[in-house]
């Protein structure tokens, strides 16, 4: 059985925390991470349309997570990506 493979989209200053606690989770949790650091500081300044136009998605991606500040009709980003869009949490911890 293959594991699904995650795309985590972030911001650049809560990329290297975010990298930490996925080489935890995704082992335990059973998926494949990758993450999506995208050329903005602050994760909770994206907006789904900001996303979407942005966001390079690599082949064989089963569900994109976005920050939860990310608010608004995520529709922009699975219209453009063809992939599933659920929002994450809101803070790393």
């Amino acid at each position: 059985m293959t594991r699904e493979r995650i795309l985590f989209v972030t911001g650049r200053l809560a990329e290297p925390s975010l990298r930490r606690i996925l080489a935890e989770l995704s082992p335990a949790a059973g998926f494949d991470a990758e993450i999506a650091a995208l050329e903005i500081s602050v994760a909770a300044l994206m907006t789904p349309e900001w996303v979407a136009r942005w966001l390079q998605v690599p082949e064989g991606i089963g569900r994109i997570i976005v920050p939860g500040h990310c608010r608004g009709d995520l529709t922009p980003i699975p219209e453009k990506s063809g992939v599933v869009v659920d929002h994450g949490p809101v803070t790393l911890r």
